[in-house]
């Protein structure tokens, strides 16, 4: 991942991992169907998080928006914690719906930062202060 050395310290890109799937694990209990997150659990991602392992469908494997994408969710989990994240993410999901969930709009303008080539900084500590 030498794309993003400018972006992510050495240190976490050798921390973060990620594994190229057919089908994304996602949990799927009743429980979290009637919490409302159906939707969210049945979307068509590209991509899912968990803690410092993201998972890619094949089509996206290569594409290294997406990747950047998952490595804003790992600074996220690393910075939060596993049930902070998991508890944080769930109720944004809940009230405001993917698209307007606040963690999921840092990854969203993150990535399209990146997309533009824009001017690197270091963005576990960036996703550190803005949380």
């Amino acid at each position: 991942m030498d794309n993003f050395a400018d972006f992510y310290p050495a240190a976490f890109l050798d921390n973060a991992y990620f594994v190229v799937v057919d089908t994304l694990p996602k949990p799927d209990f009743p429980e979290l169907r009637q919490l409302g997150l159906g939707t969210f659990i049945d979307m068509d991602a590209a991509g899912i998080t968990y803690n410092n392992t993201y998972y890619l469908q094949p089509h996206v494997a290569k594409n290294l928006r997406v990747h950047f994408h998952e490595l804003v969710h790992v600074a996220q989990w690393q910075h939060l914690g596993m049930a902070q994240f998991i508890a944080r993410y769930m109720q944004e999901i809940q009230s405001v719906g993917y698209m307007d969930a606040p963690l999921e709009k840092m990854a969203y303008a993150l990535d399209n930062h990146f997309s533009l080539d824009g001017a690197p900084f270091d963005v576990p500590r960036f996703v550190a202060q803005h949380l």
